[in-house]
């Protein structure tokens, strides 16, 4: 089995296919043998988990998420994540997978409640194309969801597509494997701009994937040119930041490898991702 954590679900803008080449660059910038390392809009983790992976100490790495995600990743961080409620709705999905859709809008329906933390992995692993999830209030915003999937006789893609995504028995591997590998870190559940109000120390590396100016659309943005001027008059730290096109000269592209992917199997032009350091 692999022993490498992974991200706990597929998520829109997530890096997971990315996170080695950003870590490489993130390592080779960094001051020291100490630095620490932020990882702002974090999202599911992906960069984070690789630093880990990487052998970096979880009490290196400070994330930063005003989503859910953030609320998550501080629960793994301080050892909070409640891994009994979490299996209680693990136990309570249905047992035909034609019936995940109607078992996920109905409980995202509810108020969202004490058990934010472990019940949001549940619901963005049934989101439909991994789109985010996120808390208003105490409700639920943009909660759509998977159906169950079969082939036809025409289609491209012969195996069915399951409305959960990794699995049930995968997904809590995946949590499990955090709650151990990832406890220790920093997550700042906040606004990112508040991160501006003092200087970061001075073997920080820096690291942002903010929401992109161009697709569908999140819960959360910010004026990614404000933080990075108001960032480099209080800051000296190395800072990279993820974009679909290049944000100055000193921008790399990076490999995503791999088929184009989709049901149909016919997608046509693959996604593009640069990373800009500053």
């Amino acid at each position: 089995m692999n022993s490498k954590m992974r991200v706990p679900c597929a998520y829109q803008g997530g890096k997971q296919r990315v996170a080695s080449q950003i870590v490489d660059l993130l390592l080779e910038a960094a001051p020291g043998p100490n630095s620490r390392f932020y990882d702002l809009c974090c999202g599911s983790g992906a960069v984070s988990i690789e630093l880990v992976n990487r052998g970096i100490d979880p009490s290196r790495i400070w994330m930063l998420d005003i989503s859910s995600w953030g609320a998550f990743w501080s629960a793994i961080g301080s050892g909070t994540f409640n891994l009994d409620v979490f299996d209680r709705f693990l136990s309570e999905l249905p047992n035909d997978k034609r019936d995940f859709k109607a078992h996920m809008l109905s409980l995202s329906a509810l108020p969202v409640g004490d058990h934010e933390v472990e019940l949001y992995p549940l619901l963005q692993a049934c989101s439909f194309g991994g789109k985010q999830i996120w808390r208003n209030g105490e409700r639920w915003v943009n909660a759509c969801f998977r159906d169950y999937w079969e082939p036809t006789t025409t289609s491209i893609r012969r195996s069915p597509a399951n409305p959960m995504q990794p699995s049930s028995t995968e997904l809590r591997r995946r949590i499990s494997a955090l709650m151990t590998g990832m406890k220790g870190v920093t997550c700042l559940n906040m606004d990112i701009m508040t991160l501006l109000n003092d200087p970061l120390p001075s073997n920080a590396v820096v690291y942002i994937d903010p929401p992109y100016q161009s697709t569908t659309k999140y819960a959360f943005s910010f004026d990614l040119t404000s933080f990075i001027n108001h960032f480099r008059e209080v800051n000296q730290a190395p800072l990279f930041i993820s974009e679909g096109i290049p944000l100055n000269d000193n921008a790399l592209m990076l490999n995503f490898g791999g088929a184009n992917g989709g049901i149909s199997g016919i997608r046509k032009v693959k996604h593009q991702e640069w990373l800009s350091q500053f």
